[in-house]
């Protein structure tokens, strides 16, 4: 599962030929389930945002959108892949033991 908190990585990653693969990927289908969750951004991942903007000197969006998939790995260990096309949150990302989108 791959866990996608900036809407415009999505919309660059799953741009024009690819809306349908996408659209799938995101509501599922018939048979099979949709491949996207919904995360609740918390106190605690507020928090964890607060540290990683310290530790990694990223803006505050991207660091709740990195506290976010740290939330989310907490919760499905096969969760470690992070879409984004900034170059500072992919290099945190990186640093925290994510696998990144576009490779």
């Amino acid at each position: 599962m791959i866990v996608f908190a900036d809407s415009s990585a999505v919309v660059k990653l799953y741009a024009d030929e690819q809306v349908a693969a996408f659209e799938a990927d995101y509501h599922g289908s018939a048979q099979d389930q949709s491949r996207f969750g919904v995360l609740a951004v918390t106190a605690t991942v507020l928090e964890t945002a607060a540290r990683l903007v310290g530790v990694h000197g990223l803006r505050a969006f991207d660091a709740v959108q990195l506290a976010s998939a740290k939330a989310a790995a907490d919760a499905i260990p096969d969760c470690r892949t992070v879409a984004a096309f900034d170059r500072t949150l992919r290099t945190a990302a990186a640093k925290e033991g994510f696998g990144l989108l576009p490779s």
